[in-house]
């Protein structure tokens, strides 16, 4: 089954969203948001996986929970099921 762009970009946010969510740990929505330079609503989107972030605020939110963007990249696709993103 082939899943339309939106789908998909709802499983990735989804996907992000408890990526973040393991990382932040006990640490409140806004000190990470202090953290990342990023406003709490944005935080709020992110965890809630509404949010499709823009690079620079993956960047910051990477930087916010202490790690490398890459570092982040590479728990997000470990946490996707690529075979409905047909790779």
């Amino acid at each position: 089954m082939q899943l339309s762009k939106s789908e998909i970009n709802k499983e990735i946010c989804k996907a992000l969203a408890l990526v973040v969510k393991e990382l932040k740990a006990d640490k409140r929505k806004s000190i990470l948001a202090y953290e990342s330079d990023l406003p709490r609503s944005v935080v709020h989107y992110i965890l809630n996986g509404v949010k499709d972030p823009q690079l620079t605020t993956f960047w910051r939110l990477a930087l916010g929970l202490n790690i490398k963007p890459s570092e982040l990249l590479r728990m997000l696709e470990e946490k996707i099921d690529s075979s409905f993103l047909d790779l």
